[in-house]
């Protein structure tokens, strides 16, 4: 099984510009209620980021999408299950292998199922009764393509408020120097806020 490769990235950030300035309180509010933009908003964009790779992806602290992404993972050959490593998994995208003369088969998904276990974790299942086949190309034969990641609504991000928040209180640590005289305090706050999703992680 080799590393999952990020194949079409979140279209939106998981927090906007304009949520992070109103959390700390740097927002100016037009006449027509709109935030108006300010000088220091690319670095606001920067950050958050900054914050969201160091939690997601296959390298980040949790391991996870925070918004729907789609992933690629490569194994050597067929086993029953499947792991998928970046969660958590919204669905599978495509499933094929190459034989060994290098030709591509991909495979009807009536023959397998996307499951989680109790620790979040999801994989994929195959049917007992398919005969998984066994003329592959020496390695990296099987292909698994998922979507992985909270999804996008309406054009907006719907990971949950705990991450969001932990984004934010992030992001404040970096730009908000008052904020390093309590950076303890925050980082013990942001951890509590992430706990929960360790579980997605290997």
């Amino acid at each position: 099984m080799t590393r999952p490769v990020l194949v079409t990235p979140a279209t939106v950030l998981p927090v906007t510009v304009d949520e992070v300035k109103a959390a700390l309180r740097i927002a100016v509010v037009g006449e027509d209620g709109a935030v108006e933009p300010h000088d220091d908003d690319g670095l606001i964009e920067t950050l958050i980021q900054a914050a969201v790779d160091h939690y997601s992806g296959w390298n980040g602290t949790l391991g996870i999408s925070l918004v729907e992404s789609e992933w690629e993972q490569k194994f050597d050959s067929f086993s029953q299950i499947l792991p998928l490593l970046v969660g958590p998994v919204l669905s599978i995208a495509s499933l094929a292998y190459r034989n060994r003369s290098e030709l591509s088969t991909t495979i009807n998904d009536s023959v397998y199922s996307l499951k989680t276990d109790a620790a979040g974790r999801s994989f994929v299942r195959f049917a007992n009764a398919f005969i998984l086949p066994s003329d592959l190309y020496e390695d990296e034969a099987v292909l698994v393509r998922y979507k992985a990641g909270w999804p996008v609504d309406a054009g907006k991000a719907t990971t949950p408020a705990d991450l969001r928040t932990a984004i934010m209180m992030r992001v404040q640590l970096h730009y908000d120097e008052a904020a390093t005289g309590g950076s303890t305090t925050l980082e013990r706050v942001e951890a509590n806020l992430l706990s929960k999703y360790r579980r997605f992680s290997v």
